[in-house]
């Protein structure tokens, strides 16, 4: 049985920051990140527990997109439901981002 697997608001922002960004680049870049980010959540309905839960916040588990993005997710066991929260540049300040989110 595969599970939901739901882009919150702030991750869609994310997502479409993260394509604004890319299109700067090469023309089939933003198209490679999407594939990769679709790839990433059909691996999460199929499978949640398979990535780690992140050291600095466990409460998240995490997945790297193409080398430079990291999806952070909770899952929901009692709806079946994988709920992805942020999709932030790896590079950046994480731990300080998502505890900014968790006040909000």
């Amino acid at each position: 049985m595969s599970w939901d697997v739901i882009l919150l608001p702030k991750a869609h922002e994310d997502r479409l920051s993260a394509i604004s960004y890319l299109s700067n680049f090469y023309p089939s870049t933003p198209l490679k990140f999407e594939n990769a980010l679709q790839r990433a959540k059909d691996r999460l309905a199929e499978d949640p527990y398979g990535p780690s839960a992140y050291y600095d916040m466990p409460v998240f588990r995490r997945v790297i997109i193409e080398k430079k993005y990291t999806m952070f997710y909770i899952i929901d066991e009692e709806r079946h439901e994988v709920h992805i929260h942020r999709i932030l540049r790896s590079s950046w300040d994480l731990p300080r981002i998502l505890r900014n989110a968790e006040e909000e």
